[in-house]
């Protein structure tokens, strides 16, 4: 996806028109709310619960529309699969484009329903608010509380996020809050989180997805400690965080939002997204088996490239597979779900050829290669390293310079890789 389409992606975050006009609350009713939103004590109890609030609608509530998808999903690859002729049609429609691009749909419930809050917040004029709650936490890591609305709004997409860094007066504030958001969990990451902890923590999902994203954010703020230290290592300028009068929300404007992230999410699964699955079924699937010889193992493209990079990921319990997967992420997270939901095949009953164990969670469960040590291995380093391309060239336009981007780019696959080879040996002490 090109610079511009990321610029304009998930609007959401932008003042409508419609918004500015409707009716601000008064100057009275904002103190009273005030009084409570930006309290040091029951202000940050308040910021606290909606946190907490979002991340259960968003995991919880969107897991049963979820599953219907992933449901429709399984059937039109059964379909495909059970009525047409054998053959690379047959297998690129219901293992290629179903099982690969079904697999990113399936979670567009739970990006709907992380944006509607997110589009909330910015309406009412609470994202300010919470600034104000965060600036002296801020100013503990050498950051201002400005810096906070650009790192909540990375819970959305990491590039507008960036971008957002612009109402930040001081340049070192701005540089600092650029390498702290690719650690905040973007939504493109929700699916590859929910996948793997309903299989392998269901009875705790929303804690372990909680304890990711705020893992997340942790390592976001180390790091900004550490860069502060080498990079930037003066006192911190205070100024002013304005407070606007608060909105009342719009149903009708969130909701619009929300349709408005759906159509952007659905565009890119229509064309990025389903252009990443094709070349990765291709490569999966050629070269054919010699049919002069068909008791000889054939070794895909995909597969010499995936034990190529294997090497350097086998220490924190990956396959090729998971490592051609994580490969295809750096361009877009949603890609490490389409590549697993292809390379990772569903099997014919022996006796009856017909297809299942279709959806992509039934067949992860079936393969010896996961358990919980690499599982959880896995979605850290999905957490926290490189979000995408989009955001380092996003660094780089921002900063006019390469610099910064680069340090962002290297400093994320190591840290990554650091996290998760802990992650991987300590969870096969704990969970094996």
């Amino acid at each position: 996806m090109s610079h511009k389409e990321h610029k304009h992606k998930f609007k959401e975050f932008r003042y409508h028109k419609e918004a500015r006009h409707r009716r601000r609350i008064s100057d009275h009713e904002t103190k009273r709310l005030d009084a409570v939103f930006t309290h040091p004590f029951w202000g940050l109890l308040v910021f606290v619960f909606i946190i907490w609030l979002i991340f259960f609608c968003t995991f919880r509530l969107g897991a049963y529309p979820q599953a219907g998808i992933e449901w429709l999903m399984d059937s039109g690859a059964v379909f495909i699969h059970n009525n047409l002729s054998e053959g690379w049609v047959n297998d690129f429609l219901s293992q290629g484009v179903i099982m690969g691009v079904g697999s990113v749909l399936a979670f567009l419930p739970n990006i709907l329903i992380l944006f509607f809050f997110l589009s909330l917040l910015q309406e009412t004029e609470y994202l300010p608010r919470a600034a104000t709650i965060m600036d002296k936490y801020m100013h503990r890591i050498g950051l201002h509380g400005s810096s906070f609305i650009p790192l909540l709004m990375g819970f959305g997409c990491n590039v507008p996020a960036i971008m957002a860094t612009r109402t930040i007066k001081r340049k070192s504030d701005r540089i600092l809050t650029m390498l702290m958001i690719p650690y905040i969990p973007c939504s493109a990451r929700i699916p590859t989180f929910l996948l793997f902890s309903g299989i392998f923590f269901p009875q705790n999902q929303v804690l372990a997805l909680s304890l990711l994203y705020f893992g997340g954010i942790l390592t976001g703020i180390l790091m900004a400690i550490i860069f502060k230290k080498i990079f930037f290592n003066f006192g911190i300028k205070d100024y002013d965080i304005p407070l606007p009068l608060y909105r009342k929300p719009s149903l009708k404007s969130s909701v619009s939002n929300m349709w408005d992230a759906a159509w952007q999410y659905m565009k890119k699964i229509g064309t990025v997204v389903l252009l990443a699955v094709i070349i990765v079924w291709a490569l999966d699937y050629f070269p054919l088996k010699d049919k002069n010889n068909p008791d000889i193992n054939r070794v895909s493209y995909l597969e010499h490239f995936g034990k190529v990079v294997q090497p350097t990921l086998a220490p924190l319990g990956f396959d090729w597979k998971m490592s051609v997967s994580l490969v295809t992420g750096i361009t877009a997270k949603e890609f490490i779900i389409s590549t697993l939901g292809v390379v990772y095949h569903a099997e014919d009953d022996r006796h009856t050829k017909v297809r299942s164990n279709t959806s992509l969670m039934s067949r992860i469960k079936d393969e010896e290669v996961f358990n919980k040590a690499n599982a959880l291995s896995f979605m850290i380093f999905a957490l926290l390293y490189m979000p995408c391309v989009a955001t380092a060239y996003t660094i780089r336009k921002e900063t006019n310079t390469w610099k910064w981007a680069l340090l962002s780019i290297f400093s994320t696959i190591a840290v990554a890789w650091i996290a998760a080879f802990f992650a991987y040996r300590i969870g096969l002490i704990v969970f094996m």
